[in-house]
């Protein structure tokens, strides 16, 4: 693992920054630049924020998971959270018969969580290797989603903007879930300055890190549940949205050639929300004259699935 001197972080901040700020640019230049209605304008601000902020959750998600379980192949959607959340939803709107966004955070945190759970412990029980959790998790994922597809037939026929959640969108923009949002993300903010040095040792092995003060169980345990239990919500709010979380830690680590979880958790952190943002954009600005606007969870997923399989051949690979 390389050593990070202030220098080099600073530096890493200052690209950060920069990056961040040429997106907006981009932002207000594609989508705000000669909007005279205010409606519009609520609108695509809203849509804007949300699909940054629920792609900078997943890649902060992704980047935990993958340093607290030592395993590049995962993310809250291979561990089959997002199935699990998703039903949990479903569920929760099926027996209420309508959307409360409170009954839906809680019931999404829930079964996220709990999908969580049942993957890790079947993955351990299959050996615990890397490849052993990505079966476990297909295989919950897969469960979970026939079973929310079932569902969703049911609750289509009194919400309809449920079929948005099948495969991630940003059509529904409710101004009440940027509280939730945004506390999320300070949630986040709070635990990568709490956890980055942590999870940094274990890599080192559970031995090492013990040595050096770090109870590595309490810390992968706090860790699982604070990735899992954000990306639950970002399920129960716009639906599923796979790979995301898988592919932006590992372009961190390829693009700042570091493990540092003070470096890749930052960056897959915010390379993921301008990815989520910039698909998000696409598909309305340049897909939806061609097909229609395709759901951005969609389009991120067919992406990140070929990046996944090539990531799958090269652990493969190497432990053969």
């Amino acid at each position: 693992m390389r050593s990070l001197d202030k220098t080099y972080f600073l530096k890493i901040l200052l690209l950060d920054v920069l990056l961040l700020v040429t997106a907006f640019i981009v932002v207000y230049v594609v989508d705000f630049h000669n909007v005279n209605s205010r409606i519009i304008e609520e609108y695509r601000f809203y849509r804007d924020t949300y699909a940054f902020l629920a792609g900078l959750i997943l890649g902060f998600s992704g980047s935990v998971l993958q340093a607290s379980l030592r395993n590049p192949l995962v993310d809250h959607y291979v561990l089959g959270i997002g199935s699990t959340s998703l039903f949990a939803a479903y569920l929760a709107i099926a027996l209420l018969g309508s959307v409360d966004l409170v009954l839906i955070a809680v019931s999404s945190l829930a079964g996220g969580l709990s999908g969580l759970a049942l993957s890790l412990s079947l993955a351990n029980y299959l050996g615990g290797s890397e490849v052993a959790y990505v079966l476990a998790g297909v295989g919950v994922a897969s469960l979970f989603s026939g079973l929310s597809f079932i569902l969703s037939y049911y609750i289509l026929q009194k919400q309809p903007y449920a079929w948005a959640l099948l495969l991630g969108s940003f059509v529904t923009p409710l101004k009440e879930y940027l509280p939730y949002l945004v506390a999320a993300s300070f949630i986040s903010l709070i635990a990568y300055l709490q956890l980055a040095r942590k999870l940094n040792l274990l890599l080192l092995g559970d031995i090492y890190s013990k040595q050096l003060g770090v109870d590595p169980k309490t810390t992968r345990l706090v860790a699982n549940l604070v990735a899992g239990g954000l990306s639950s919500i970002v399920v129960g709010f716009f639906g599923t949205i796979g790979f995301l979380g898988l592919v932006a830690p590992n372009l961190a680590r390829l693009l700042f050639k570091t493990s540092d979880n003070r470096v890749t958790v930052l960056n897959s952190s915010i390379l993921s929300g301008i990815l989520l943002l910039a698909t998000d954009l696409a598909t309305r600005k340049v897909l939806v004259t061609k097909v229609g606007e395709i759901p951005a969870g969609g389009v991120v997923s067919a992406f990140g699935g070929v990046f996944f399989l090539l990531i799958l051949l090269r652990e493969v690979k190497s432990i053969g």
